[in-house]
């Protein structure tokens, strides 16, 4: 299971898949030449940064609304642990490379990427995430147009060319544990009912 880290693996897992599938594409490799250009930073960080080309940035968490209220596991030692806390990830994608053709070139071949590399496991993932037996899918996010512009508006800058992506399901481990004590000997008490007549 991973541990805290995990929201900053699943973007670095991120990014090394797209890497991995852009540095193979003649096409795309001539305006996403190095790793260095896409980063995890808001477009508002990377205003004025020529050398990135494609933001990947993280903009809000929420617990998976189908994993709440789930009760406390027993690992087998005598203990009770509390279920992980399993979180949707929600990230905007955004080209920043300067004409619209070369923006929609690299925003339709990210989308490709992530389409064919929906589920991400094993390899695909770095940290304790590799480790951890678990899968991450990463699906396209249809929000409104009202929704995304909130997201512009909340980082102070105009509206540009964009979609959103979420993560299911991120998963962070509990410290909490719960000794429970066995039940070693049952005491049966029989008594007899008294009829009433």
């Amino acid at each position: 299971m991973a541990d805290y880290t995990v929201l900053s693996e699943v973007g670095e897992s991120i990014l090394g898949v797209l890497w991995e599938e852009m540095q193979a594409d003649p096409q795309i490799n001539t305006l996403i030449d190095s790793e260095d250009r896409i980063s995890l930073e808001s477009p508002a960080d990377l205003e004025g940064n020529d050398t990135v080309r494609l933001s990947i940035y993280l903009y809000r968490i929420a617990e998976d609304a189908y994993s709440k209220n789930r009760p406390p596991i027993n690992n087998g030692r005598g203990q009770l642990q509390k279920p992980p806390l399993t979180l949707d990830l929600y990230y905007l994608v955004t080209p920043l490379v300067g004409l619209p053709r070369e923006q929609q070139i690299v925003l339709g071949k990210t989308m490709q990427i992530l389409y064919d590399r929906s589920t991400l496991e094993g390899t695909d993932l770095v940290g304790s995430l590799q480790t951890s037996g678990e899968v991450v899918r990463v699906i396209l996010n249809p929000v409104t147009l009202e929704e995304t512009t909130r997201v512009w508006q909340a980082l102070e800058m105009s509206y540009r060319l964009s979609v959103c992506y979420v993560v299911r399901v991120a998963m962070i481990s509990s410290l909490w544990q719960q000794t429970v004590v066995p039940v070693v000997e049952a005491i049966m008490d029989y008594g007899e009912l008294e009829s009433s007549t």
